[in-house]
């Protein structure tokens, strides 16, 4: 499966500019969905590492990692927190698993050289890749107006110091500006994405260094966990799965960025960059905005508990940093959408179909804001408009721990264990005529498998909110459990196991061809 040496690229570094022709800094990038040809292949695995760490290197891991404290308030109990200690182990427990997942599904894009929800039908099939693709649209553009909201929130805090009031309507003008800047973006490509991530890591990182150092004394490190014994592991639990969800969300994203690697390069080396890219930084990160938060935990609007602690000189610059992070994000949610948008066979060539995201994304962040239960019109107070996004905020994070675990453990176990990395890249792109067209446009093992494996995780969801019940329903299996949710993770298991078990007569197989080969040859 891997080769002996993997190339080298004469010229390159992990902070390199330029990229190729077809794919390089602040240019439209001419490639769509099909494979990309090696001759416009550059850069190494170990940028993705950075990459990935720019992708994470923003507010929103800050605010996740902090939402471990209220973990016990999300599993119904009336009061309660996690402490310092058990949201660290938390943290870090979700971040490792998660990032195992997304390291190991980044290696299938230098392959193949496609983007992920394209490689999916070699093992989905060509029309059965569409749910997920489609899937993946969607939390695209969820993601899209996250950031927004959270870039606006950003402006909101540097108005408040020049004298301007929070209020919704002062969020709500926020929010625009920031939708307006990363929809124009949109145009771009993979070189512009890669180079202001890995610059925007950098600094980033430094910014909540100095944020550390400055705030460190007023840390309250002996913040305690106030629920024992079954609640406090499923506070653990939960909290844990608010960072897994964040890092899983970027599974079915994860070969778009590793797509113009050389072909030769190995998949562990990308496994690995890119598992570490996005896991330790978010990690840190997550760990640090537990930490600010216990300057004053009762108050749920991170942002705003360092502004009443941070010192001017500090703080303004940190706040236009948030602002410019999360436009940086929305190059990944709007690039990717393009792409999945074009997976699904919609005819647009990719820049014009990330165009098209990026402005039904905007549309979606004003139909939130003015006509959902996360309402402009409805919310009295800025503090009532951010428990109203924290809230949304936090079922977002549990859509995607439902299915994105189930769907990689397929998409793996198709890739390392049935094919060993081996696939006919120019195929992926024929439709009818290729040969991962399957039985109608479906593989269907590997559909069932995954649809089983997101059943399997109803019953076990710790929290959601649904509009037609007034209060937050929670799964058998995880009621008894004292609500903890392994819904994400009995998803990938049922999943893994039921494709290995409906293509054990395949393996078996191959491994019989194989021993006749070693027979033959000796």
């Amino acid at each position: 499966m891997e080769p002996a040496m993997e190339p080298q690229e004469s010229g390159s570094g992990i902070l390199q500019v330029r990229g190729v022709e077809a794919d390089d800094f602040l240019k439209v990038e001419r490639h769509g969905m099909e494979p990309i040809p090696e001759a416009d292949r550059h850069g190494s695995a170990r940028e993705l590492a950075l990459v990935w760490a720019g992708a994470m290197a923003n507010y929103l891991s800050l605010l996740t990692g902090a939402l471990a404290i209220g973990a016990p308030l999300v599993l119904g109990l009336s009061q309660g927190q996690l402490g310092l200690l058990d949201s660290a182990i938390a943290i870090l427990i979700g971040c490792a698993l998660a990032a195992a997942l997304h390291g190991l599904t980044s290696a299938t894009g230098a392959r193949t050289g496609t983007p992920q929800m394209v490689f999916a039908r070699a093992v989905f099939g060509h029309r059965g890749a569409y749910l997920g693709a489609f899937l993946t649209w969607l939390m695209a553009v969820g993601w899209f107006a996250v950031d927004c909201v959270i870039g606006g929130w950003a402006l909101v805090q540097l108005a408040s110091l020049a004298g301007i009031p929070r209020t919704p309507q002062t969020a709500l003008i926020a929010i625009a500006l920031v939708l307006i800047a990363s929809v124009i973006v949109a145009v771009y490509g993979h070189q512009t994405v890669h180079v202001f991530e890995k610059y925007g890591a950098i600094v980033f990182m430094a910014f909540c260094l100095l944020l550390f150092i400055v705030l460190f004394p007023r840390i309250n490190w002996s913040l305690p966990t106030t629920v024992h014994g079954p609640a406090r592991l499923a506070a653990i639990v939960t909290g844990g799965g608010f960072i897994y969800a964040l890092i899983a969300s970027w599974i079915p994203f994860a070969s778009d960025y590793s797509r113009y690697l050389p072909t030769r390069t190995r998949p562990g080396r990308i496994a690995w960059w890119a598992g570490l890219g996005i896991g330790l930084p978010t990690a840190l990160l997550g760990i640090l905005g537990v930490a600010l938060a216990t300057i004053n935990p009762a108050n749920p609007d991170l942002l705003s508990v360092i502004t009443g602690a941070a010192p001017p000189w500090l703080l303004v610059p940190f706040l236009l940093f948030v602002v410019l992070g999360e436009i940086w994000a929305n190059y990944f949610d709007v690039y990717t959408a393009g792409l999945v948008a074009l997976a699904m066979d919609i005819p647009l060539r990719r820049w014009w179909s990330a165009l098209l995201c990026g402005i039904v994304g905007a549309v979606g962040v004003f139909w939130i804001g003015l006509f959902s239960h996360f309402s402009f019109s409805e919310a009295q107070t800025y503090s009532e408009l951010v428990n109203r996004f924290l809230n949304v905020y936090i079922d977002f994070l549990l859509l995607t721990y439902l299915w994105v675990p189930a769907w990689a453990a397929v998409l793996l176990i198709d890739f390392f264990v049935l094919h060993r990395g081996n696939y006919a890249a120019a195929e992926l792109t024929r439709g009818r005529a290729g040969r991962y067209w399957f039985s109608g446009g479906v593989a269907w093992r590997a559909v069932l498998s995954w649809l089983v494996g997101f059943a399997a995780t109803i019953p076990f969801i710790g929290s959601a909110t649904l509009p037609w019940l007034s209060q937050p329903w929670q799964g058998p299996f995880a009621h008894l459990l004292g609500g903890m949710d392994l819904s994400g993770i009995i998803g990938a298991v049922v999943s893994g196991l039921l494709y290995l078990l409906l293509n054990l007569p395949r393996l078996r197989r191959q491994q019989a061809a194989r021993r006749s080969e070693t027979a033959a040859a000796s």
